[in-house]
């Protein structure tokens, strides 16, 4: 009898461990595979009716200054300015989207790159852009136009982004696209989402 409860008592605890760990399991792949809520992962936005997408008008954009910008010094959190709240589908951190977007230099204003220089919108997925974008475009509605203004840790950060590699050490930059330590602003256009 003694036997018996003792195997009865171990298969208990087989059980609970199997059935507990399991239960762990489950719980951690639901959350690495659904957003969080938004209340949790989206950044709050100001509203600016000035914040506009831009258009290139057949002018280059790169090399001159954002329009609608009051350049600063330093940017020490991610921020951002809605000027037109989309009225499409919610955007999360996992989607991919298709944006115009214009970049420029936080400190000046002036612009380093913009996608309406080629007359093409971009299609990114978000787990594959700057730490900004995908936390600050995430809660955004497909159809809006956000501002962000992004610290450098998570823009370019210490690297910075490299224009021209020098031809004799290819581990080192010759010419900075965004030079290390550099906060950025963007105005960025969404026009669809999957």
């Amino acid at each position: 009898m003694k036997a018996k409860l003792s195997r009865i008592g171990w298969l208990s605890l087989a059980i609970l461990f199997a059935v507990t760990g399991l239960g762990v399991g489950i719980w951690g792949f639901w959350q690495a595979t659904h957003p969080p809520d938004a209340s949790e992962a989206y950044i709050s936005c100001q509203k600016d009716e000035k914040i506009t997408e831009i258009s290139a008008g057949g002018n280059k954009l790169e090399g001159t200054k954002l329009p609608n910008y009051t350049p600063v010094k330093q940017v020490s959190k991610l921020s951002c300015i809605d000027g037109v709240v989309g009225s499409g589908s919610t955007i999360n951190s996992f989607n991919t989207i298709t944006a115009n977007y214009t970049g420029a230099m936080a400190s000046s204003g002036v612009i380093f790159e913009s996608s309406l220089d080629s007359g093409q919108p971009i299609t990114v997925a978000l787990n594959q852009v700057i730490e900004g974008w995908a936390k600050g475009l995430a809660g955004m509605q497909v159809g809006g136009t956000r501002r962000l203004m992004i610290p450098a840790e998570m823009a370019y950060g210490t690297q910075g982004s490299c224009k021209t590699v020098d031809q004799t050490d290819p581990t080192k930059c010759q010419e900075y696209a965004i030079a290390p330590n550099t906060p950025l602003v963007f105005d960025v256009s969404v026009t669809g989402s999957q």
